[in-house]
C-alpha cells in the first residue's frame, strides 16, 4: 500500500469479561446426505394458528401458519428461519400438507422433526414419506421429547423438542407429508423436518446438519483466508465510480413528535421547546423546565435533525398559518418526513386540499417523503382483484407486473385523495418511502423501479445477515438513483431495549407477557443499535429514523438506589449522540463493493418472509412461481457462500446480535442488482458480476452482459440459469453429456473436495481454462475468454446439489473470484467493510460481533 492513500479505522464492538461457549459442528459425516424442510414450505396451508390465540379464531380444516412466533418461540431461540406451522387440536380427521422432494441416494436416513411437546398432553401426527408404489409412515407426539420440568415447559406450557425415527429410502423422488391422526390432547406445531444419513448429527434447538459447503469455508476461515491465485487480473484502484456514491451529505436522524411539542409550538417562543421532539410522558415536566426558551436542546436540536410527523397531523403541517406550518417556515434549514403508519390525514369539511398539497410541493428536497414501516406505502390491492392476475401469470415477471399495476392503482388512488387532484405516477411513488422488514429484498429494487427516490428497511436484532440486506439495498440505490434510509424498530424482532417508564410494552407488566419478551433488560440492546447506526452509515445512510423516539432521555431509579437521579441521556442517547458527531465530523465516501449479484427483476426472494410464497404471497395462488424451490435454495446458497459463517450462526438460538452481525470470511463486499429495463449501465461499474437464481434475460440485457464482458469484466453463470431473448448474445459454451457425481477436483492447487451429490453437464474443454472436474474427469467449471474479459461458466444446475444446497465448488470459486479485488485485506475474526473517501483516501470499518449475548431468553 504505497503512495500517498491515507487509512482511517472504525472499530465498533463490545469486550466482555466470560461468555458462552457454543458447541461447534464436527466434520461432515462421510458421504452424508441431508435433506431440510422448513414446515411453512409445505403445503397447502390456509389462515393462521399462532401460539396464545384464542381457538376460536385458529383455522379449522387445515395445517396454518404459526409464525414468527411471539414470547414462547424466541425465548426458546426462535423457529427454525422464520415461521412454523400448526393444526388444531380439535381436528376430526386426517389434515395434510406435503412438499416434493429427492432422496440424493439409497440408505438408513434418521428422520428428525422439531415440534411443540407439550407438557403433560399429546399433541400426536405422522409424518409419511411416498416412494412410488412404497409408503413409510411415523407418529409423533404421543409421548415426551423434553422433559416434563424443562424450564421452558413450565414457563410456557409446552417446549420445541426433537423427535426421531429411522427411515429406509430409495434414491430418486419422494413425497414427504405431515398430518393429523384425529383429535388430540394440544395442538400440533411443527417447525422443521430434517432427513438424514449423518449418524453424528444430533439436533439442538435450530442446529442443521454440517454440510461440505461449509466444512470447504470453514477450512478457509481457519487457514486465515490464505492467498490463492486470483482469477480476475488486478487492476490499479481509482476513483470509485459516481453512481456508487449513495449519500452527498450527513444523514438526517428524524424524531417522532407528538401531541407533546405541538402544545410547545402554540407557546410563546421564549417560554417553550422550540426543537422537535417525544419524551416519555413521566419526565416530560423535567424536560420541559429543563429546556424552555432554549434554542441549543442537545440531540433533539442538533442541526442534522428533524421531525417526523405522524399522517394525522398532514393538515397541520402543511396548513396555512398552523403553528406546525409556521415552524417549517421559521426554519429553512431542516429536513422532515411524515410517518404513513396505522392511519389517514385528518381533513376537516371544506378543506381545500390542493392548496395543501400546493404547500408540500414548495417544500422541495427538505420533504423527505413519506415514512412506511413494514409497508410498500400503506395502501394494498385488494385480493380479490389481485389473485386472479397472479394465478393466470406465466412467469414472475407477469407476477411483478401484478403487483406493480396493483401497488400503483391503490397507491395513486391513496395520495390522489391526499393532493384533491390526480396524481402522475412520478408524483405517487417518488416521496415515498418503503421500510419493510420482511420481504425487503423481493421489493426493494422494484420500489425503486416504480419511481420512489429512497428505499428504507425495518432493521430488528433477529434479522439475519444485514450487511446481505443492505447489499440488496445499497445495490438498488445505485442502479435506481435513490438515497438510503434505516427505519429503526424500537420492538420488532427483538430490536433494541426501549429506556421508558411508561411504554407500551411496559418493563416486566404481566399484562404483556404473552405478546413479546421485554423486560427492563431484554432485546438486543445498543449493541445491536450501535453496531445497526454504523453499518447502515457506511452504506451511505441518507436517514436514520427511530420509530420509538421518546427514549433518547431518561430518569434512571430504583427502590435502593432511590428516584433522585437528574434527568440525561439515556444509553440510546449516548449512541445517538456519538453518530451525530461522527456524521457532522467524519467523512464517509463511498462503501466499495467489487461484485454484484446479479438477479432477475422479478427474482421474489426474500429469507424471510410472513407468507412462505415468492414475494410474500400465497403459494397456493400460483404454486409452480410461488412455492420456495431450486430458484430461491440457488439464490440462498449464494448468499450463504458470501456471508459465511452466516449458514452457521443462523441456526444457532437467536440471542443477542449473532444472527445480525456476522464476521464474513469475505468481508462486505458485495451488492445486488437486477435486470430492470433501462438500468443496465450498473453492471459495467463491478469487476465481477455473479448471476445467481434463475434470470430471464431480455435483448437490452443479453448485449449490456455482452458488452460488459468484452469491455474486461468477469461474469459467472451456471447452468440452467438463463434464459430469454437476450441469452443468444452471451455466447455461452454448448454443455456436454450429463452425469452425477459427488466430488470435486478443484484444478488450482489440484485439490479434491467431497461434496452433496450434484447433478451436472459437462462444459467444453477446448479453448477454456477449466477450474474443476468431477470424479470422472468431466469440466464442469471453465473460464472462457470472452474480449477482454471472461465468462465463467459452472456446469451444476444453478450450483446446487440435490439437496438444493451449494455445491462446495462456489465456495472455491468465491475465494478466487475475490482474491486481490479490494485495496485492502482485513484478517481476523471480525466484520469489516471498505470505504473510498472523496480525496482518495480509505476507510476501514472493523465490528467485533464475539462474546456478545443476554440472558435466559
Amino acid at each position: 500500500m504505497a503512495g500517498t492513500w491515507r487509512w482511517s479505522f472504525v472499530l465498533v464492538g463490545l469486550l466482555v469479561v466470560g461468555r458462552v461457549v457454543r458447541a461447534q459442528p464436527g466434520p461432515v459425516g462421510q458421504g452424508a446426505n441431508s435433506i431440510w424442510i422448513e414446515a411453512e414450505n409445505m403445503g397447502p396451508l390456509n389462515g393462521s394458528n399462532f401460539s396464545f390465540q384464542p381457538v376460536a379464531v385458529t383455522t379449522k380444516g387445515s395445517w396454518s401458519l404459526s409464525g414468527p412466533g411471539v414470547a414462547a418461540e424466541w425465548t426458546q431461540g426462535g423457529e427454525s428461519e422464520w415461521s412454523s406451522i400448526a393444526a388444531r387440536a380439535d381436528e376430526p380427521g386426517e389434515v395434510v400438507v406435503g412438499r416434493d422432494v429427492e432422496v440424493p441416494a439409497a440408505g438408513m436416513y434418521t428422520l428428525w422433526v422439531r415440534y411443540a411437546d407439550y407438557r403433560g398432553k399429546k399433541e400426536a401426527f405422522g409424518i409419511r414419506i411416498k416412494q412410488g408404489s412404497g409408503v413409510s409412515k411415523s407418529l409423533f407426539g404421543d409421548k415426551p421429547v423434553v422433559d416434563e420440568q424443562d424450564p421452558m415447559k413450565v414457563l410456557w406450557d409446552w417446549a420445541f423438542g426433537w423427535g426421531s425415527v429411522q427411515v429406509e429410502l430409495q434414491k430418486g423422488p419422494a413425497r414427504v407429508e405431515l398430518y393429523t391422526t384425529g383429535p388430540a390432547e394440544a395442538r400440533r406445531q411443527v417447525d422443521c423436518i430434517c432427513l438424514t444419513t449423518d449418524a453424528s448429527y444430533r439436533p439442538a434447538g435450530r442446529n442443521k446438519p454440517d454440510h461440505p459447503a461449509w466444512a470447504v469455508l470453514r477450512s478457509m476461515q481457519k487457514a486465515g483466508m490464505p492467498e490463492v491465485e486470483a482469477l480476475v487480473p488486478a487492476k490499479p484502484v481509482g476513483q470509485t465510480p459516481a453512481a456508487w456514491k449513495i449519500a452527498t451529505a450527513p444523514p438526517t436522524f428524524l424524531w417522532n413528535t407528538s401531541t407533546q411539542w405541538q402544545d410547545e409550538l402554540k407557546k410563546p417562543i421564549g417560554q417553550r421547546v422550540e426543537a422537535p421532539f417525544a419524551i416519555d410522558p413521566p419526565i416530560l415536566a423535567p424536560f420541559l423546565e429543563m429546556f424552555k426558551g432554549k434554542q441549543d436542546v442537545p440531540l433533539y436540536g442538533n442541526a442534522l435533525a428533524g421531525p417526523c410527523w405522524h399522517i394525522p397531523m398532514y393538515t397541520a403541517v402543511f396548513g396555512k398559518g398552523t403553528p406546525e406550518n409556521d415552524w417549517v417556515n421559521r426554519h429553512p434549514e431542516r429536513k422532515f418526513a411524515v410517518l404513513l403508519n396505522y392511519a389517514d390525514p385528518k381533513f376537516e369539511p371544506n378543506t381545500n386540499r390542493q392548496e395543501i398539497y400546493g404547500r408540500l410541493k414548495q417544500m422541495g428536497d427538505r420533504f423527505l417523503g413519506y415514512v412506511a414501516g413494514e409497508s410498500i406505502s400503506y395502501a394494498y390491492p385488494d385480493p380479490a382483484t389481485l389473485a386472479p392476475k397472479v394465478k393466470a401469470a406465466r412467469s414472475r415477471g407477469e407476477v411483478l407486473a401484478a403487483l406493480k399495476q396493483g401497488y400503483s392503482e391503490v397507491t395513486a388512488k391513496k395520495f390522489s385523495d391526499y393532493a384533491g387532484r390526480q396524481l402522475s405516477a412520478a408524483e405517487v411513488w417518488g416521496p415515498i418511502i418503503s421500510c419493510l422488514s420482511a420481504s425487503n429484498e423481493a421489493f426493494c429494487h422494484a420500489i425503486g423501479e416504480w419511481g420512489a427516490k429512497r428505499i428504507g428497511h425495518e432493521s430488528s436484532g433477529n434479522g439475519p445477515t444485514l450487511a446481505r440486506r443492505l447489499a440488496f439495498l445499497r445495490g438498488a440505490s445505485r442502479q435506481m438513483g435513490m438515497k438510503l434510509v434505516d427505519y429503526q424498530s424500537c420492538n420488532f424482532g427483538d430490536a433494541s431495549t426501549i429506556y421508558s417508564r411508561e411504554s407500551y410494552f411496559y418493563p416486566a407488566s404481566s399484562r404483556y407477557i404473552l405478546d413479546n419478551q421485554y423486560d427492563a433488560w431484554a432485546g438486543a440492546g445498543m449493541n445491536f443499535t450501535l453496531k445497526d447506526y454504523t453499518l447502515f452509515h457506511l452504506a451511505g445512510a441518507d436517514v436514520f429514523y427511530h420509530e420509538e423516539g421518546v427514549d433518547l432521555y431518561w430518569k434512571p431509579g430504583g427502590g435502593s438506589a432511590g428516584d433522585e437521579f437528574p434527568l440525561q441521556y439515556s444509553p440510546r442517547g449516548r449512541i445517538t449522540e456519538y453518530m451525530m458527531k461522527l456524521a457532522q465530523n467524519h467523512p464517509r465516501g463511498a462503501q466499495y463493493t467489487p461484485v454484484a449479484f446479479l438477479l432477475d427483476e422479478a427474482h421474489g426472494y426474500s429469507q424471510e418472509l410472513f407468507t412462505p410464497g415468492a414475494f410474500g404471497l400465497d403459494p397456493q395462488w400460483n404454486p409452480r412461481l410461488l412455492s420456495p424451490g431450486r430458484h430461491e435454495a440457488a439464490i440462498r446458497g449464494w448468499f450463504d457462500i458470501a456471508y459465511y459463517p452466516a449458514p452457521e450462526t443462523q441456526s444457532q438460538p437467536a440471542n443477542a446480535v449473532m444472527q445480525v452481525f456476522v464476521n464474513g470470511v469475505f468481508g462486505d463486499i458485495f451488492d445486488v442488482i437486477v435486470t430492470a429495463p433501462k438500468k443496465t449501465q450498473i453492471a459495467a461499474t463491478y469487476p465481477v458480476l455473479v448471476s445467481a437464481g434463475e434470470v430471464f434475460v431480455t435483448d437490452e440485457w443479453g448485449k449490456a452482459l455482452h458488452d460488459y464482458v468484452q469491455g474486461g469484466g468477469t461474469l459467472v453463470v451456471c447452468a440452467d440459469q438463463f434464459s430469454g431473448p437476450g441469452l443468444k448474445q452471451l455466447e455461452l459454451p454448448a454443455f456436454g453429456k450429463e452425469g452425477e457425481a459427488a466430488e470435486v477436483d478443484w484444478k488450482i492447487g489440484e485439490q479434491k473436495v467431497s461434496s452433496n451429490v450434484f447433478h451436472y453437464r459437462a462444459l467444453p474443454a477446448e479453448g477454456a481454462r477449466v477450474l474443476a472436474t468431477a470424479g470422472d474427469g468431466a469440466a464442469i467449471a471453465a473460464s472462457y475468454q470472452r474480449g477482454q474479459g471472461q465468462l465463467i461458466v459452472v456446469g451444476v444446475p444453478l450450483g446446487i446439489g440435490i439437496d438444493e444446497k451449494p455445491v462446495p465448488l462456489l465456495a472455491l470459486l468465491m475465494q478466487h473470484l475475490t482474491q486481490g479485488l479490494a485495496p485492502a485485506k482485513v484478517s481476523g475474526d471480525v466484520e469489516w467493510t471498505i470505504n473510498q473517501l472523496d480525496d482518495g483516501g480509505w476507510l476501514i470499518g472493523l465490528l467485533n460481533n464475539k462474546g456478545v449475548d443476554k440472558p435466559q431468553h
